[in-house]
């Protein structure tokens, strides 16, 4: 099979993420078929860390990956949604899977799979109809029972209960700040999404979770208790000493049964030292069986990473930073990174000149999926708003402008509508040059944020070859 043959075979499944109507009904009698005719490749994995939560599992499990790395360690990670290329859902050692080996995964799998639309593979009488997710899912299941890297960081996709990654059998379970998304799937109290998301715990296993809110916090120890797991707050086994915005990203001194130290992050915004210190009590608990796991790897490791669409720097003229922020907590987040962060990432006109220093307003390029809370996604950017450009990402579940406009007008946010990414990027560029109060050496930063689907789009526009993470 080659990779366009695997590529249209996945497109012919249900893909939950690009349909018009959210996902509501989740079982998982299917994908626990398709692993029973695949061998059950998830009772082979070795070390899994399974990662849940709202804000942070993304960038948690690139953290541990690279920090695994840094120590000499192998690694397998699945993780989503992609980006620019699905490769990046199925990853070896911090690098998407090779085309070859993503198209023999496809085709091992896919005659017990029924496509949605007519192939030229014969399914086998007993094939069942599996979703996208979870079919990229089984794939990686299956790639990293084969390779046995030494951990494979496991990403959920949605919840937690009843997502097919939790038919993985993890050494130790991550459960990131949680907060309110998905609320037609999840529910719409706190309680009930940790509900969901607590099902990702096991019986005499770890959970490390990150901060959290009161209620959240109530309902996973009660879970913990319910269930047998143990339960560990990263708050209360690391310790983040200081922190530092520095043009590379932000500097943390941490303590923690690893060791005292400083890792250095070339990534943008505070709430990445909350990852860190939740990837650090993941690795605590790790090392205890795990000599190779020291502090000073783990630094140099996560001194490496680089983690698509979260606050990534891909121009310097205009600066333009591109986000997958799309719920409040991203919301308060990307808000934090352009209070922090401009100051050091901004052009500044010659000492020598007479023009007045500039501010830290920013062109808003954005787009979300509907069901968003996007009034309180924004909320949070007004004060940093000069003007928006908003623009309906290419996804069937797309937010219509208009019911942005709405949005955006009721926040005081001045701005305009257009029909495509690429047409936004280029407007968003414009204002920029010209809100740039007469400085001839600097413009406006360009932010685009709302939705990874946007992200996407933004990053294919903008050039790969031309972007770079901080």
């Amino acid at each position: 099979m080659t990779y366009t043959r695997a590529v249209d075979f996945l497109d012919g499944l249900v893909n939950y993420e690009k349909l018009a109507a959210p996902r509501t009904e989740f079982k998982l009698d299917n994908i626990r078929r398709l692993l029973e005719l695949a061998g059950n490749p998830e009772r082979r994995m070795r070390s899994v860390i399974l990662v849940a939560g709202t804000k942070g599992k993304g960038s948690v499990c690139y953290l541990l990956e690279a920090a695994l790395r840094g120590c000499g360690l192998s690694t397998g990670m699945f993780v989503s949604p992609h980006v620019l290329d699905v490769r990046e859902r199925i990853q070896l050692d911090g690098k998407p899977i090779p085309k070859s080996l993503f198209a023999s995964l496809v085709a091992c799998l896919a005659p017990f799979v029924s496509a949605q639309r007519p192939t030229s593979l014969a399914p086998r009488p007993d094939s069942v109809a599996v979703s996208y997710f979870e079919m990229t899912t089984a794939m990686a299941f299956t790639l990293f029972a084969e390779k046995q890297p030494d951990y494979s960081i496991i990403e959920v996709g949605l919840g937690g209960r009843l997502d097919a990654t939790n038919l993985s059998d993890p050494a130790i379970s991550v459960i990131t700040r949680i907060g309110y998304d998905h609320l037609k799937v999840l529910g719409n109290t706190l309680t009930e999404i940790a509900g969901e998301k607590a099902g990702i715990m096991r019986e005499g296993r770890p959970v490390v979770i990150g901060e959290q809110e009161p209620e959240a916090l109530a309902a996973l120890k009660r879970t913990a208790r319910e269930s047998g797991a143990s339960l560990v707050r990263a708050p209360s086994v690391v310790s983040v000493l200081s922190v530092r915005f520095v043009p590379s990203g932000i500097a943390l001194s941490v303590r923690c049964r690893l060791g005292q130290g400083t890792i250095d992050l070339p990534l943008l915004g505070a709430h990445q030292a909350e990852n860190c210190k939740t990837a650090l009590a993941a690795l605590n608990e790790l090392s205890k069986n795990d000599r190779r796991i020291k502090l000073k790897r783990v630094a140099r490791g996560m001194g490496t990473v680089s983690i698509p669409a979260r606050c990534q720097v891909v121009r310097q003229r205009p600066l333009t930073i591109v986000d997958s922020c799309h719920n409040p907590e991203s919301g308060r987040a990307l808000a934090s990174v352009l209070r922090d962060h401009l100051p050091h990432l901004r052009f500044i006109p010659h000492p020598s000149s007479h023009a007045p220093r500039p501010t830290t307003k920013v062109v808003l390029v954005y787009g979300s999926l509907s069901g968003k809370l996007v009034e309180e996604t924004v909320a949070p950017l007004v004060p940093f708003v000069h003007q928006a450009v908003l623009v309906q990402p290419d996804n069937p579940r797309a937010m219509p402008v208009v019911e942005l406009s709405s949005v955006f007008s009721r926040l005081g946010i001045p701005h305009v509508a257009v029909k495509s990414v690429p047409s936004a990027l280029a407007q968003a560029r414009s204002l920029a040059r010209t809100s740039s109060f007469g400085l001839r050496t600097s413009s406006l930063p360009v932010v685009v944020a709302g939705s990874f689907y946007l992200a996407g789009e933004a990053l294919k526009v903008l050039g790969p070859s031309r972007s770079r993470s901080r």
